[in-house]
């Protein structure tokens, strides 16, 4: 008799038909979300994900699954967070493995400020994990977007079962930001043609596996067998990023060094996947080069780039790359700081700004997890209550100082909190 589809099954029964049978030790819940009341959502005790222990192929492991039931997966803060402190088991506990079954739109936009700098630190420990000798490795069981395909992206090896969509910016939103001459949602070839799992299987993102139990287990030993050193995997994905995306040098270099530092510049402008090839090129030249005791990361842009051509690049892969090169540095020594001088905006700032050591901001800067109207049309809220909550809401707020208040960045010029 075959398996079940993995993707029909809940996230606990996910896990119970992927590990060795009876060692699944699910951990406490991670807590209902004390934020979702106000927008008349009802709270759940496990804020969409399962964390446990167990044992796959006989290595000990630590797991997740979330759940695209409730919320569409979306990362809240106490869902990042117990993703974030399965990570750091990891490291300390003695584990052979982590492994993923992800199903998640991505940040949580009712709890913009806090889910993003949770889902931050969990890339942030997922990448230190890794860095110390943890295998990491994802299936994505249902469609992953957003932060949480940075997240995926970021592990040793990412698996897509057949009918599962991936990417950064899903089709509305490229059709809001450029029009339907650029993608049109309705139109299932065209959307399958850049998100669909064969797709991103054919372009080097993800493997494509089997919907059922034997052929995922497989899969998992052999990705778990086959994880490479942590800074060898970061050079080989590097170079391969190289031939598939390729960059252009700047008119001006992305990182400026003096001495032992050095400053990466602000973008300005949106993030594309040759953009961040391009950086990470010159960071990982610096770190060759020897001698490179501190880095800057100076914060401004206007996110990641909400296009087609960006998504048939891989933004997603490019940015984990990026969060996986500035581990490289913290691993070897580098101190890493950042300074958002102008706007902290999305994807591009969880996968950079945010996987520093420090985060300083100036007074007048910005987080935006997304744009007011998308965020309107997202949260079904009318327009002119969001447009009030955009400047004073504690988790929706875009001035810094709710960012601050949250424990993510230090404004420049204040006491910081004891």
């Amino acid at each position: 008799m075959p398996d079940a589809p993995i993707s029909a099954l809940s996230p606990v029964e996910r896990l119970r038909a992927l590990v060795d049978a009876g060692s699944l030790v699910a951990d406490p819940p991670a807590g209902a979300s004390a934020d979702l009341a106000r927008f008349g959502i009802e709270a759940r005790d496990d804020d969409g994900v399962v964390t446990g222990q167990a044992v796959i192929g006989g290595r000990r492991a630590l797991v997740a699954a979330q759940d695209e039931r409730f919320l569409r997966g979306a990362v809240g803060a106490r869902h990042g967070r117990a993703l974030a402190g399965l990570f750091e088991r990891a490291r300390t506990g003695g584990f052979d493995a982590v492994v993923l079954v992800l199903a998640s739109g991505g940040v949580r936009l009712h709890e913009a400020n806090a889910a993003e700098l949770e889902l931050a630190r969990a890339l942030r420990a997922l990448v230190d994990t890794r860095a110390g000798g943890v295998p990491v490795v994802a299936i994505a069981a249902g469609d992953v977007f957003g932060g949480a395909s940075v997240l995926a992206c970021a592990c040793d090896r990412l698996g897509l079962l057949p009918d599962v969509r991936f990417g950064l910016s899903g089709p509305a939103v490229i059709e809001a930001a450029r029009g339907r001459a650029e993608l049109t949602s309705e139109d299932a070839d065209a959307v399958a043609a850049v998100f669909g799992a064969p797709a991103r299987a054919r372009h080097g993102v993800a493997d494509l596996v089997a919907d059922e139990a034997t052929a995922l287990r497989a899969w998992i030993d052999a990705a778990v067998r086959s994880a490479r050193p942590f800074e060898r995997s970061v050079r080989d994905t590097h170079a391969r990023l190289v031939e598939r995306v390729g960059f252009a040098a700047p008119e001006s270099p992305w990182v400026e060094v003096e001495g032992s530092g050095a400053t990466l510049r602000e973008v300005g402008t949106a993030l594309g996947a040759r953009e961040i090839v391009a950086v990470d090129a010159e960071l990982l030249g610096f770190l060759d080069a020897g001698g490179l005791e501190s880095l800057l990361i100076r914060e401004n842009s206007q996110g990641h780039e909400p296009t087609r051509a960006a998504e048939e690049a891989g933004l997603s892969q490019c940015l984990a790359h990026h969060a996986c090169v500035l581990g490289l540095l913290r691993a070897r020594g580098v101190r890493i700081d950042a300074l958002v001088t102008g706007t902290g905006h999305s994807a591009a700032f969880f996968a950079s700004a945010l996987q520093a050591d420090r985060v300083e901001a100036l007074p007048e800067a910005r987080v935006v997890a997304m744009e007011a109207p998308a965020m309107a049309r997202v949260l079904r809220i009318d327009p002119s209550k969001l447009a009030a909550w955009i400047e004073d809401d504690p988790l929706l707020g875009h001035p810094v100082r709710h960012f601050a208040a949250l424990g993510g960045a230090t404004i420049r010029g204040s006491t910081p909190a004891r």
